[in-house]
């Protein structure tokens, strides 16, 4: 023994996460599928103090173009892997990986089948 008291909780933090082992400052760009529309091109800028910007673009033949823009705080699961934006409109999940965010579903859980790689925004 090195004379250090380690507890279980400060061996879990010194675990790498997203968080704490990789470039996650920055901004991601994408275009996410639409229920009415033909797509939503998104950006999303995480910043080190835990803000966030995030831009909306909807493109629809329709009605041309509907921008949103929003900014706010956003957080960190315990895992250290998962980002909360934080909005008026109600809560964006993603989880962060290696030059990408992968936009969650409601539940905050990975999209999978054919469509799952529209769901991804990649760092520029």
């Amino acid at each position: 023994n090195d004379g250090k008291d380690t507890t279980a909780a400060e061996t879990i933090s010194d675990g790498h996460n997203s968080q704490n082992s990789i470039d996650w400052a920055g901004t991601y760009r994408g275009t996410l599928p639409c229920a009415d529309c033909e797509g939503i091109e998104t950006a999303i800028t995480l910043n080190q103090d835990g803000t966030y910007q995030k831009s909306e673009t909807y493109l629809t033949n329709r009605e041309g173009k509907k921008n949103f823009e929003e900014n706010g705080k956003f957080s960190w699961d315990t895992t250290g892997s998962i980002v909360t934006l934080h909005a008026d409109s109600g809560d964006f999940m993603c989880k962060v990986g290696e030059g990408k965010l992968f936009a969650l579903d409601m539940e905050g859980k990975m999209v999978e089948g054919q469509l799952a790689d529209k769901y991804i925004l990649v760092k520029e």
